[in-house]
C-alpha cells in the first residue's frame, strides 16, 4: 500500500471528478488507491495534470525528494518544511515546467512579470498567484472558486448520513484587497468509503465541496502554519 499516492489520491479525486484537471480515466483509479490501497496507474494520471505536475517536479529539482514522495505531496497540498528551500529564482523553473506541461504561453509570459518577492510552490500559493482555473480556463476566478480550490480545513459540528457540518477555515477579502482567514460553517458532503469512521470533533480537510481526509495532528499544525506564511504575501483579491 503506497501512503503517498494514497495522499495524493485523495486531493486529486475532487478537481478530477469535476471535469477541471486530468482525464476521465483517473477518478477511478484515485478511489481504488484510496479505499483499496491498489495505486496502478496514479502516477501517469497525476502526470496529466496541467500545474500539479509541474510542481511535484519542481519540489523534487530544488529537495532532491521524489516527485511521488509523501514528502513531497504532503509539501505541496498541505506543507511541510521543504517548502523553505524554495528561492524565489526557483519560480522561473516552475513557469518552464508549466510551458512544456502546456500552460499558454501568453499566460506564462503574464506569470513572468509577477515575481512573487517570496516564492512558497504550494498549493495555496497556485491558487491565489496563478490563479484557480487560470492555466486551464476550467472556472472563473472569483472568491468562490478560490474557496473551493483552496485546501480547507476544520472541526467536524455533526455527522448526518452523507453530510457534515464543519466549521472551515476559509477566506474571505480584506477591504476588498486582500484575503485574510475566517471560520465559515459549512455543510460538506462525503463519502463513507474515502473518509471511515468520520465523526463529530474530528478535523477534515475539504477541497471542492468534497471532505476529502481525517487530518492528524501533524497535519493540522502544517496546514495551519503554511496557509497563514502564504497568506503574508498579501495577495490582491
Amino acid at each position: 500500500m503506497d501512503k503517498a499516492l494514497q495522499l495524493e489520491s485523495r486531493f486529486s479525486l475532487p478537481p478530477n471528478s469535476l471535469g477541471y484537471c486530468g482525464k476521465k480515466t483517473a477518478a477511478y483509479k484515485f478511489k481504488q488507491c484510496i479505499i483499496n490501497g491498489k495505486c496502478d496507474g496514479v502516477k501517469k494520471e497525476v502526470t496529466g495534470f496541467i500545474v500539479l505536475y509541474p510542481y511535484l517536479k519542481l519540489l523534487n529539482k530544488i529537495t532532491k525528494q521524489p516527485k511521488f514522495s509523501k514528502q513531497t505531496i504532503e509539501g505541496y497540498w498541505l506543507g511541510n518544511e521543504i517548502l523553505n528551500k524554495a528561492k524565489p529564482k526557483d519560480y522561473l523553473l516552475l513557469l518552464g515546467y508549466f510551458q512544456k506541461q502546456g500552460v499558454p504561453g501568453f499566460f506564462i509570459k503574464e506569470l513572468k512579470e509577477k515575481m512573487p518577492k517570496k516564492f512558497i510552490p504550494s498549493h495555496l500559493f497556485q491558487v491565489l498567484h496563478v490563479g484557480v482555473g487560470r492555466a486551464s480556463g476550467s472556472v472563473p476566478f472569483n472568491l468562490e472558486t478560490v474557496n473551493d480550490c483552496m485546501i480547507r480545513w476544520g472541526k467536524v459540528q455533526s455527522v448526518t448520513k452523507n453530510t457534515a457540518t464543519v466549521d472551515l477555515n476559509s477566506l474571505k477579502t480584506k477591504n476588498g484587497r486582500t484575503y485574510e482567514l475566517t471560520l465559515a460553517k459549512t455543510k460538506v458532503p462525503f463519502d463513507r468509503q474515502l473518509v471511515l469512521g468520520l465523526k463529530k470533533g474530528d478535523t477534515v480537510a475539504v477541497h471542492w465541496k468534497m471532505i476529502i481526509k481525517i487530518l492528524n495532528d501533524d497535519e493540522v499544525k502544517n496546514i495551519g502554519f503554511w496557509t497563514k506564511e502564504v497568506l503574508k504575501l498579501k495577495f490582491p483579491a
